[in-house]
């Protein structure tokens, strides 16, 4: 073997194991504020909001005049399916999904609510279509069928729920919260609650953690809403004593 050869076969091995502890470091990273999340088990609100809790995420299900609505759908048809009999909830009455972003853990049992509509802003579109990708190894790969498009501060009227969506961006170009009612603000991934005050989400989930921070200010104080339903941390009751988490 050739001192040449030698050298290349080094340097690869140095590549490799350079890439080995990044990939190691990452997946470290990873588990640890997966752990940090802190969902809800499945429980009722009230008697016409409930908490799904799937894995390290809850969805969240807003009875209608009719039927129901639901604000994202989980990772697990399975789990999700099982969470909802719990509730005695079918979910062919589900009519409308409205998705706070496209990450597979809010969009994962989707197929689930076979009758249901979905909605996201427009902003969202380029993360299922192929045109942007959510980080450097892969993109989303849309499956559920298809959906309709909302813009910035739109309102609408579904099965007697009134709802707003508040455009988020900085987790992913189309995150977005929704005001349903109200009492309630309905956040996905794109605020945490501390102490009674709005905080950006865990940083290495973000595409861009700045723009999040400056997004969440343009909501409406934490004090506008009775609830505070978030995906990783729980629903966060408003009162003048500040906010509890359940």
């Amino acid at each position: 073997m050739t001192k040449r050869v030698k050298r290349i076969l080094w340097a690869v091995g140095i590549t490799v194991g350079l890439l080995t502890i990044a990939a190691l470091i990452l997946y470290i990273n990873f588990r640890q504020a997966i752990k940090s999340m802190t969902p809800v088990e499945t429980f009722a609100v009230n008697d016409s909001v409930w908490c799904l809790k799937d894995r390290f995420v809850n969805a969240y299900i807003f009875k209608g005049e009719k039927n129901y609505l639901a604000v994202d759908a989980g990772i697990s048809k399975r789990i999700i399916n099982e969470e909802m009999t719990k509730l005695h909830i079918d979910p062919k009455k589900v009519t409308t999904i409205l998705l706070t972003h496209s990450d597979g853990d809010h969009t994962g049992a989707a197929e689930l609510f076979k009758n249901a509509a979905i909605y996201m802003h427009r902003d969202e579109e380029q993360m299922i279509n192929g045109t942007t990708a959510r980080n450097k190894f892969s993109k989303t790969k849309w499956k559920y069928g298809p959906y309709k498009l909302l813009d910035s501060n739109d309102t609408l009227t579904i099965d007697g729920l009134k709802i707003k969506i508040l455009h988020t961006p900085g987790h992913t170009p189309g995150s977005s919260c929704y005001i349903i009612g109200t009492d309630y603000l309905v956040t996905g991934d794109n605020l945490i609650v501390v102490d009674g005050k709005y905080d950006h989400f865990t940083e290495m989930f973000n595409m861009d953690t700045r723009m999040q921070t400056e997004s969440i200010k343009l909501l409406p104080a934490p004090g506008s809403f009775r609830y505070i339903l978030t995906a990783h941390n729980g629903v966060a009751e408003i009162s003048r004593l500040g906010s509890a988490l359940k």
